[in-house]
């Protein structure tokens, strides 16, 4: 095991293992440095993205601990840019724009200082439909602004004035989109299509490309066969650490091998395929009524047929036909289908062993094995 990396929607996972062969792990929350550093042993962590809304952040006294075990941490673009500026003195390695920003306090050009988490936060999709980002980040936004201002598209003012007005936005509410609106309000019409026009080719993806440059960073760093990193500090082991490491461990029931890690890893990037073993996984985890938890009905029918190819009424017909449904029938498969859905998209403890386990009871995981070992070499 060389390098794990926790990546989410700032970077596709394909365009990230053709340039860097690694674990890749779902964007990270608290606890899963220290498990993947006690279990992978890897030689390099890589924090790109990670989770904070619905569960615990990573936690800086992890991070602490793998780099007191020899590995070497990085840091960039997101919550990993956060967590290096924080702790950049004790050895962990930040990399690109949006990390020097947070470890300067200030964001080139702006007075204002820069230390806000929601600069880099955004809204992204569920992970069985890709995991993407579904706003854009305040750090995107800023630098396709500093980029307009460079090519004289928008004056000074004008930039600043756009600048704070997107700050003010909630952060799932800032998008380029948003950006348009707020120029068509408040700069004069030829400036505003002037950054129309040139908006979609000016755009500055900050994010990705410091993303890309941890990369290649901790390409570059293997390439040398590093010795372990050397902590310039003691780690201590205080009580709540010691509650911290026993709570890991007592709701690690996702704590899989290394073989099992590389083919979900594999079959993470067929959308379809994922969403087709976590359900069958889920029958392994799961005792309860689906019809009691709430669902779109709409909203399922849409991705039903969309994933059937069923968009017009008489094929639709067709198929409720040979299976045996009737409109009340078919909006309770649909209706049981979304809630199950729903559960899969939260990954609840123990699935990601499970469908390694339906995979191989299947008689599937021996070829996704092949095929991650063989990009890996």
């Amino acid at each position: 095991m060389t390098a794990v990396i926790f990546l989410g929607p700032t970077l596709p996972l394909g365009e990230a293992a053709d340039l860097l062969a690694a674990t890749y792990l779902p964007p990270a929350r608290q606890g899963d440095i220290y498990r993947a550093a006690r279990s992978l042993r890897p030689r390099v962590i890589g924090l790109i993205d990670g989770r904070f809304l619905d569960t615990g952040a990573v936690w800086h006294r992890e991070i602490l601990w793998a780099l007191s075990q020899g590995v070497h941490v990085f840091g960039a673009a997101s919550m990993g840019a956060l967590r290096a500026a924080e702790l950049a003195r004790f050895g962990m390695q930040g990399v690109g724009r949006i990390f020097a920003a947070y470890r300067d306090g200030v964001w080139p050009g702006d007075p204002e200082a820069f230390e806000d988490d929601d600069e880099v936060a955004v809204i992204h999709a569920p992970a069985e439909v890709g995991g993407g980002a579904l706003s854009d980040a305040m750090v995107d936004l800023r630098a396709t602004l500093d980029a307009a201002l460079a090519d004289g598209i928008v004056a000074p003012a004008d930039a600043r004035r756009l600048t704070a007005a997107l700050k003010r936005l909630p952060f799932g509410d800032r998008s380029f989109a948003a950006l348009r609106a707020m120029a068509d309000r408040q700069l004069d019409a030829a400036s505003a299509q002037r950054l129309a026009d040139w908006l979609p080719n000016g755009k500055v993806a900050c994010k990705r490309l410091d993303a890309i440059a941890m990369l290649c960073a901790v390409a570059d760093l293997l390439a040398t066969d590093p010795a372990p990193f050397v902590s310039s500090f003691a780690m201590e082991r205080p009580l709540f650490w010691q509650r911290f490491v026993a709570d890991c461990e007592s709701d690690d029931v996702d704590a899989i091998d290394p073989a099992a890690l590389r083919v979900l890893e594999r079959l993470r990037r067929d959308t379809a395929a994922w969403h087709a073993c976590a359900r069958a996984a889920l029958g392994r985890l799961l005792r309860h009524d689906a019809d009691a938890m709430a669902a779109q009905p709409h909203r399922a029918l849409d991705r039903f047929r969309r994933e059937r190819g069923l968009w017009q009424r008489n094929d639709l017909l067709d198929w409720m036909m040979v299976n045996g449904l009737d409109e009340a029938g078919l909006e309770g498969l649909l209706r049981r289908d979304d809630a199950l859905a729903q559960v899969i998209a939260e990954e609840p403890p123990g699935m990601l062993r499970a469908m390694a386990d339906h995979l191989r009871l299947t008689g599937a995981f021996a070829a996704l094995l092949i095929a991650a070992e063989g990009e890996a070499e």
